[in-house]
């Protein structure tokens, strides 16, 4: 199944070290820059079936996990995928998933031996870190893992929390790139300009390509501004040989970005549709097709091709009005896309003097995400385990030094009738005897008094599950927890809240849903904390606020508007071309409506329970989306290349000097 393999590499000493750490049963975390070939230490022990039972290869996109499906399918191998809107195949040896959808299927009693983690620095993503953690602490010590990452700084810190949960651990480094990155000042490339060339970045992009630094990938800091620069380069630099796109090809594409294309320029952005991106733009800057890509910051960890050199027009960017530095181990990311192996002796970093440079761009050091991994601990108290007792040790293995305070460890040891409050958390009997506002009397002859007051009053997780109704007094799960109990992120707690609306059709809940995940890009005029899914968490929960799962109330991602695009997508009164705003693309659409088949397929996948409300929205969802598994990924749909755009061309644009 895997003799592809036998005959194209031999690994490097420090690949051939990690091979060997994983066939001896450790677990291990590579630390190796982008390209030098992290991946193929796993290729390689899968050959053959090393690894034993089943495998995950878990990516933190969909579109790197079609993508890396795509690349193993065309070599012949067994593979399956999972993305939450997508499982094909998942019988196979090798599985390349999302991390969420890899832990769905591991819970439900898939039987594995190994999950790989690419880009496991995403263990400190402000929206998906505490996934990441909570996927690490819960899997079972017989499951090895692979760590793959090229921008963290501490390792070994990593490896000493494994250690600290039992695991056995290898770090393997490797420091040298396999292609060397040099800086380029633009500015002195362009101070002659050729003849008819003109604009700040024209001329300095027609310089690089002038001195054979081409193809190159620019990285732009938004849509608009990736899709002026492209039309500005299509529009001023000479084309000696036009791309040739078919027909099938060409179905994918809008006029700009056809012209762009046979122009051999495109620009790349989460606007674009997933077949414009894998089915044209992708794999012709893979085979060296387009002398230039433009593609905004927030893919540059979702691309999987490099180019010879990379160019960041800008170390800022705005972030919901907000202006933002570009993170050192984000410019690492870019920068590491230049250089590509195999084809080039040298990758360059294309500099100008307000743009980032090489020496700016640095590891980083990972610690864990502020938002705390309810998913495992919500489990546990499904499964009947005693919180008192389990929260403390959930905070001991989280990935910190110092473990947060849980709410009840101190509280744990005293019988609830012994404390007039009856108050099961520490934080509850704080506030409670510093209360000025109608003070508890019975605090005053408590012997508990003074304990109570060197308590201390911070917000703690099990007080606010207590706090939004997730548990009890006695710090037993409710049926609201049970329901939340059921998903990993905020989406669990806004759909309890649903449920309990009787007046709450579940038929119109289930396309609100969609309002989960979508934002600012569909609101319009619309306040972003509006509509009805929104008033129902905000009657349950107030204006509470917890990191990661509420913002006054409302899941911190929800956003107004979502709901009537899908509708009017569904109904077919329009168009996903018809939908599109300044805000919102073709892609944004479709990522939509594929979060929102996701969460349905997680709804309708998940457990019973007595209301007959959440009942009756889990036959719904199973009516909308179907069977899961049933028909084939849309990566083996695209159009392929014609023999023409295989073949080598030359980057270099001459001008009479």
């Amino acid at each position: 199944m895997f003799s592809a393999l036998q005959n194209v590499l031999i690994p490097d000493p420090w690949q051939m070290e990690a091979i060997s750490a994983l066939r001896s049963g450790s677990d291990v975390i590579i630390d190796a820059p982008t390209g030098a070939g992290k991946t193929f230490v796993f290729e390689k022990f899968i050959e053959g079936g090393a690894c034993g039972r089943k495998a995950f290869y878990t990516v933190p996109t969909r579109a790197l996990a079609n993508d890396k499906f795509s690349e193993w399918r065309a070599r012949g191998w067994r593979t399956g995928i999972m993305t939450g809107d997508v499982a094909h195949a998942t019988d196979a040896p090798i599985v390349v998933a999302t991390l969420e959808a890899a832990q769905g299927a591991l819970l439900e009693g898939v039987v594995a031996r190994t999950v790989v983690i690419d880009e496991y620095q995403w263990i400190m993503d402000p929206n998906r870190g505490n996934h990441y953690e909570g996927v690490i602490i819960s899997l079972p010590k017989e499951i090895q893992l692979l760590l793959l990452s090229g921008c963290v700084a501490n390792p070994d810190e990593i490896a000493a929390w494994l250690r600290r949960l039992g695991r056995d651990v290898r770090v393997v480094r490797h420091a040298e790139r396999p292609v060397p990155i040099e800086e380029v000042d633009l500015d002195d490339l362009s101070r002659r300009p050729p003849a008819g060339i003109a604009g700040y970045w024209p001329t300095r992009i027609a310089a690089a390509l002038r001195e054979d630094l081409g193809p190159i990938l620019i990285f732009a800091p938004h849509r608009q501004d990736a899709e002026r620069l492209a039309r500005q380069l299509a529009r001023t630099l000479p084309v000696p040989d036009p791309l040739s796109l078919t027909d099938e090809q060409r179905a994918l594409l809008n006029p700009a970005l056809e012209r762009f294309l046979q122009s051999r320029i495109a620009y790349h952005h989460s606007g674009l549709s997933f077949e414009q991106r894998a089915g044209a733009i992708e794999p012709l800057a893979k085979t060296g097709q387009l002398r230039v890509v433009v593609a905004t910051l927030g893919l540059s960890a979702g691309i999987n091709f490099s180019l010879r050199s990379v160019l960041i027009t800008r170390d800022k960017f705005s972030a919901e009005g907000i202006e933002c530095e570009i993170a050192p181990h984000e410019l690492l990311q870019m920068i590491g896309r230049a250089g590509r192996r195999g084809l080039d002796e040298i990758g360059y970093l294309l500099a100008c003097h307000d743009s980032p440079r090489l020496a700016q761009a640095r590891p980083l050091r990972l610690r864990r995400a502020p938002a705390l991994p309810w998913a495992s601990l919500l489990r546990l108290a499904a499964a009947g385990e005693d919180l008192r007792i389990a929260a403390p040790r959930f905070a001991r293995n989280l990935l910190t030094r110092d473990p947060p305070r849980m709410g009840v460890e101190r509280t744990a040891s005293i019988a609830a009738e012994d404390l007039p409050c009856h108050l099961a958390t520490d934080t509850g009997r704080a506030r409670l005897v510093r209360r000025t506002r109608r003070p508890f009397r019975a605090c005053a002859t408590c012997t508990h008094r003074n304990e109570c007051l060197s308590l201390g009053p911070e917000p703690s997780l099990i007080w606010q599950w207590t706090c939004i109704g997730l548990l009890d007094r006695d710090l037993r799960l409710t049926d609201r927890g049970r329901i939340a109990s059921f998903f990993v992120g905020p989406e669990g707690i806004a759909i309890a809240a649903a449920i309990e609306d009787p007046l709450y059709p579940p038929e119109d809940l289930l396309l609100d849903l969609s309002n989960l995940f979508a934002g600012e890009r569909f609101c319009g005029d619309e306040p972003r904390w509006s509509g009805r899914l929104a008033h129902a968490c905000q009657k349950a929960y107030g204006r509470f606020s917890i990191e990661g799962y509420l913002t006054f109330g409302v899941p911190p991602q929800y956003g107004a508007g979502a709901s009537t695009v899908l509708r009017e997508l569904i109904d077919g009164d329009r168009r996903r071309g018809q939908l599109t705003t300044d805000h919102s693309g073709i892609g944004d659409i479709e990522r939509l409506r594929t979060d929102w088949r996701s969460l349905l397929r997680q709804i309708a996948a998940a457990p019973d329970c007595a209301n007959p409300r959440w009942s009756h929205l889990k036959t719904l969802a199973r009516e909308r989306v179907g069977p899961l598994d049933r028909s084939e990924p849309l990566v083996a749909k695209l159009p392929a290349l014609t023999p023409d755009q295989r073949r080598p061309i030359s980057h270099r644009l001459r001008w009479a000097r």
